[in-house]
């Protein structure tokens, strides 16, 4: 009998557990400025930690303008920014603060307007990959997916890929 409860035991050890365990995503360091495209009219929480306590609500009250944020990192679903400014012509090129410190933001309330055009688009966080397109139009849809340093995750008509030439000038159209 012990012989045998020795067997399961080890064999046991020798079999892939059916648990699996969650591991927090890893954080990535960026240095980019995003733009918040959530239209909440009550504004767009900053959260201390990733689905945390919301420590900020950040609102624009004119129409003229948007605000602008500074992504230093990614976490899954979430991007770690350290300002946000109202951004608009009244206010000077750095605009006004909404927001300074250590703060949180869901993938789901900030984007790019566009790219620049003739925006360079790579397979990888290099410029020295692959292009997936080197003369990327303007005014297209783009979809930012995600940081790595000064490069933004996109995906455009023609792929998905990585640029430092996304457009976050919500009044033009970066050309």
């Amino acid at each position: 009998m012990k012989l045998l409860s020795a067997f399961a035991t080890a064999l046991l050890a020798l079999t892939p557990t059916a648990v699996c365990l969650a591991q927090a995503p890893e954080r990535q360091a960026c240095d980019v400025h995003v733009d918040i495209i959530d239209t909440d009219p009550k504004g767009t929480h900053v959260r201390a930690t990733p689905g945390g306590t919301v420590i900020a609500s950040l609102s624009n009250p004119n129409a003229e303008g948007w605000i602008a944020v500074h992504v230093t990192g990614q976490l899954g679903d979430w991007y770690e920014i350290d300002r946000a400014n109202l951004i608009n012509a009244d206010l000077g090129p750095d605009g006004k603060a909404l927001f300074h410190g250590k703060g949180y933001l869901h993938k789901s309330v900030v984007g790019v307007s566009g790219m620049q055009n003739d925006g360079a688009i790579y397979r990888d966080h290099d410029v020295k990959s692959e292009p997936v397109d080197l003369h990327a139009p303007g005014e297209q849809q783009v979809d930012l997916l995600g940081c790595w340093g000064e490069f933004l995750k996109v995906h455009v008509r023609k792929g998905s890929g990585w640029t430092r030439q996304a457009c976050t000038n919500m009044d033009t159209t970066c050309s």
